[in-house]
């Protein structure tokens, strides 16, 4: 079965450890899917910095790093393309096993967390054994169904709690002061007042963690 795996590993063990760990850059994140050439990444990053202006000279210092093209300037940060130098080790498998797929990938404080689906769990299962092989720390933070993947404004909700926020915000659930309440609710899904309040909640709680825990990084700021 399909899933998606969110995994964390030391940047120390893959790339942009000097970056993420001695530099004045706080976070990196891939704009789109990363580009292989051969055994080399090539990926488009957001970036952002205290200092914006020693983001380019921090990512040149870095000895994973071969080329670095500015992109897209920003106030603190921008996206840059950066060319990283040859890599042989297991983890690349990641990037190019044919039934895996990197959604994300975000760098912060040492560390890399990075979005994966996965065409079934074995896939990832027999690249772990490999990495631990290898002395590759690695942690499986969170597995989820590919629910809604192609359609990320839903942020996970099912059809039922994405039709009640959306009933409940129509009728003025939501409004201050609110122009229905709970009972007006529960009489147009045809539910007792204590189903609706669980439906809101359960709906709240998803659209919380999907859209504010789980998100690793800001909206680009553009």
């Amino acid at each position: 079965m399909s899933a998606i795996i969110t995994l964390r590993i030391p940047a120390s063990a893959f790339v942009l450890d000097d970056v993420l760990s001695r530099s004045s850059i706080t976070e990196a994140r891939s704009v789109r899917s990363v580009q292989l050439d051969g055994p080399t990444l090539s990926p488009l990053l957001w970036v952002r910095s205290d200092d914006p202006t020693q983001i380019e000279p921090s990512l040149r210092e870095d000895p994973t790093v071969g080329e670095v093209t500015p992109f897209a300037p920003s106030t603190d940060g921008g996206v840059y393309r950066l060319r990283l130098r040859p890599l042989s080790d297991e983890f690349m498998r990641l990037f190019v096993d044919s039934s895996l797929s990197v959604l994300d990938a975000y760098g912060r404080g040492g560390e890399w967390v990075l979005r994966v689906l996965v065409r079934d769990r074995d896939s990832l299962g027999s690249l772990g054994d490999g990495w631990r092989r290898a002395g590759i720390e690695f942690d499986v933070e969170r597995v989820r169904s590919p629910e809604n993947l192609g359609d990320p404004t839903r942020f996970g909700l099912t059809d039922r709690q994405y039709h009640t926020l959306v009933t409940a915000f129509r009728q003025g659930y939501y409004s201050v002061p609110r122009d229905s309440d709970i009972r007006e609710l529960s009489n147009t899904f045809g539910i007792t007042h204590q189903a609706t309040s669980q439906r809101l909640r359960r709906g709240h709680e998803r659209l919380i963690r999907r859209a504010l825990v789980e998100r690793p990084s800001p909206s680009l700021p553009y």
